[in-house]
């Protein structure tokens, strides 16, 4: 069963429709997809602050699991604790991890111990207090940006 003539799109509409159907899967196919880095905190260094925030270097190793190195121009990121925001931090020293290895950097932080203190506090009696970590790193790289990460979990108290 055939259309109408009336209802044909003319040659050069249908060249556009089909490639405007066919070039962004071609487009994903040939950019290489990425998986975020593993991120593991190696220590902790107070640098200052009050009874109320503190202002901490949290050394980092980042695993990446990638095929191609990851030049990373910043890293940022905001920490929960019990669904309460506690700490943030960043980083604007670039660094480079290597392919299928390991790159470490520094992050400053900003935390609440006041805030943190509070929130173990109502948790004790159960044991544990849920986490959640969400940031961004920011690429060195005109086709991909940026990578967000997220990760969650629960916090034991012993």
């Amino acid at each position: 069963m055939s259309m109408p003539e009336s209802a044909r799109l003319p040659r050069g509409l249908r060249l556009l429709a089909v490639l405007g159907l066919v070039l962004p899967a071609a487009c994903s196919m040939l950019l290489p997809h990425y998986e975020t880095p593993r991120l593991e905190v190696q220590g902790v260094q107070l640098i200052g602050g009050d009874l109320r925030r503190q202002l901490l270097r949290v050394h980092v190793l980042a695993d990446n699991p990638n095929p191609r190195e990851l030049a990373v121009r910043s890293v940022s990121y905001q920490l929960e604790l019990g669904g309460t925001p506690l700490a943030s931090g960043q980083n604007s020293s670039p660094f480079v991890v290597p392919a299928m290895g390991r790159g470490e950097f520094d992050l400053d932080v900003d935390a609440d111990f006041s805030q943190a203190l509070r929130i173990v506090g109502e948790h004790l009696r159960e044991g544990q207090v849920e986490y959640r970590v969400v940031g961004r790193l920011k690429l060195d790289s005109s086709w991909l940006p940026e990578l967000s990460f997220s990760g969650h979990g629960q916090l034991q108290f012993p």
